[in-house]
């Protein structure tokens, strides 16, 4: 789960470092494996934090008792030696709390739902004027074909359907006419979240979708397309029911337009509307959802639809951020529906020494800048999600030292559990700048690298991001030449495989660029889902591609 790029620190800064940076990757595919575990809370340092691991560290003083010097930052922490009896291994599992039950929160329960079992799933649905036709017929089709699959698949799901427009339409029961929310309401967020609180409080049961389908199949069918378009209040309206009804869960917004009525108004450059979309990432956090929003597009209709923006929903809680056709629908959702998460509420921590900086973080273009310590929070993950980090040490190291480094994931499972997983990993220094490349691997900063310029494409800057791939290419053909007839040591398969990644990832590009003219599809909407995509990409899903393009040129 935690790889590096090098297999020793250098005591000096790299003479080259844009080709040999310090980079560690996070696969999170190896998350779900089992490790050993531990049902005891982690001992951690009072001062960095670190989880203390190795009995071999503690000492005896007469006044201070048992002890133990952080190797990561110096504290002396007191400890109690009863609490850990052997050394525990290098990857481990730290269970902090067991299964969650779903409406645990006592105190704010409105419903009965706690006896039954499963998420809360949330359709957000465009049916503004611009919606009609081909539109709201395909998003119909992809819904009942969604409420099929659940009733088989997963029958235990609790739905509820929002539709908005200039108003929003609440449909809190199958077998009932939905509530509507208009005017200066929408324009509150107290005053929303009261209304809504009081509405289901009458309303005391939410059945399941294995129960209930049929009836909500029809509800979808009597979708029609209508006015402007109160994203934001829909999105609110659906963040808070969560919230209310103790639920964690996934909401799916779909919209062909730009958020104009209500909180979260898009239609301006207003920095508050932005903040709303922000806040409401936050909020999704603390209640473990899911966002995933679909933009959709017709051929030719260059209207932005707000997507960088929106895109903060599915970047904080692990969401996708899609723009298609309406002929796209259906495919779409039947992806959405299997996509299989391996963790909620993702948070990483990395524990390093003074002596090493982390300088930047990709594989979750929200948290580019983390500082030492602090915690990298990713929503959910799937198994294809990765990290790189890049360290530095901007005063040296010595020879003689080993340099401790640890990994903290903190996150909750599939069965509801909240486990910590602990790395650690212990690197040695060498001065011989021969010995450090010779051993390096140059894919990882290819990855980092494809990551980092697709959050440059997320926010617009397609060009830059572009020179900065081809310049790197060019600078490691150089060094792979240069290699080659020094006589140096180096992996050189490493290298060929580091630059097929780029120049497939290049093609990826080009191709990209010509169907975004061929749909004159909006500009800024477009690079934000193709920049999403290109942050989170992987080894793991490059080599994927890469195989599978491999296979339709075999058939051909």
């Amino acid at each position: 789960m935690l790889n590096r790029s090098f297999t020793k620190f250098l005591d000096k800064k790299p003479s080259k470092k844009d080709l040999y940076p310090y980079l560690y990757s996070i696969a999170f595919k190896e998350l779900g494996k089992p490790k050993t575990e531990i049902k005891d809370e982690p001992i951690r340092c009072k001062d960095c934090q670190a989880v203390f691991t190795d009995v071999d560290l503690i000492q005896e003083d007469p006044q201070k008792g048992f002890y133990y010097i952080c190797e990561f930052c110096g504290t002396v922490n007191t400890i109690d030696k009863s609490k850990i009896d052997k050394k525990l291994p290098n990857d481990i599992d730290f269970i902090l709390i067991e299964a969650l039950k779903q409406g645990s929160k006592k105190e704010e329960k409105i419903t009965k739902s706690d006896i039954t079992e499963g998420e809360l799933y949330i359709s957000v649905i465009d049916i503004s004027g611009s919606m009609n036709g081909a539109k709201i017929e395909a998003v119909k089709r992809s819904l009942i074909q969604t409420l099929k699959d659940f009733k088989i698949n997963s029958p235990l799901t609790k739905y509820l359907l929002i539709a908005f427009e200039s108003a929003v339409y609440y449909y809190l029961r199958h077998n009932q006419k939905p509530v509507k929310y208009d005017g200066e309401l929408l324009y509150s967020l107290e005053g929303m979240r009261d209304i809504l609180k009081n509405s289901i409080k009458n309303d005391t049961f939410m059945g399941s979708i294995g129960e209930f389908a049929d009836g909500w199949i029809r509800n979808v069918e009597g979708l029609n397309s209508m006015n402007m378009t109160a994203l934001g209040p829909a999105l609110y309206f659906a963040i808070t029911t969560f919230e209310l009804l103790s639920y964690s869960g996934r909401i799916t917004l779909l919209t062909d337009g730009l958020a104009n009525t209500g909180v979260g108004n898009l239609s301006g450059t207003s920095i508050r509307a932005k903040k709303f979309y922000k806040n409401m990432a936050e909020l999704c956090n603390q209640d473990n959802i899911i966002v995933d929003v679909v933009g959709v597009s017709a051929s030719g209709d260059n209207n932005e639809l707000g997507l960088q923006t929106l895109g903060e929903l599915t970047d904080k809680t692990g969401g996708t951020l899609y723009l298609i056709t309406s002929k796209e629908m259906e495919a779409i959702f039947s992806e959405l529906r299997q996509i299989k998460y391996i963790g909620r509420d993702v948070k990483v921590k990395v524990i390093v020494p003074p002596a090493i900086n982390v300088t930047n973080v990709t594989g979750a273009f929200s948290s580019m800048r983390a500082h030492k310590g602090s915690d990298i929070n990713l929503g959910a993950i799937t198994e294809d999600r990765e990290l790189f980090l890049e360290l530095e040490s901007p005063k040296g190291l010595t020879r003689k030292e080993e340099v401790p480094i640890q990994l903290q994931v903190e996150y909750i499972d599939n069965e509801g559990h909240k486990r910590m997983r602990v790395i650690n990993d212990r690197v040695k220094v060498t001065a011989d700048e021969n010995e450090f490349i010779s051993q390096y691997d140059p894919k990882f900063n290819v990855m980092m690298n494809i990551q980092r310029a697709g959050g440059g494409f997320y926010s617009g800057k397609t060009n830059e991001s572009k020179k900065m791939l081809r310049n790197l290419r060019h600078d490691m053909e150089i060094e792979r030449r240069h290699l080659g007839s020094s006589g140096m040591s180096f992996i050189a398969a490493n290298f060929s495989e580091g630059l097929s990644y780029l120049n497939d990832e290049l093609e990826e590009i080009e191709e990209e660029e010509r169907t975004y003219i061929m749909a004159a599809a909006p500009s800024q909407s477009f690079w934000a889902v193709k920049g999403q995509k290109r942050a989170r990409s992987s080894l793991n899903s490059m080599k994927k591609r890469m195989e599978n393009k491999k296979k339709k040129k075999k058939k051909i």
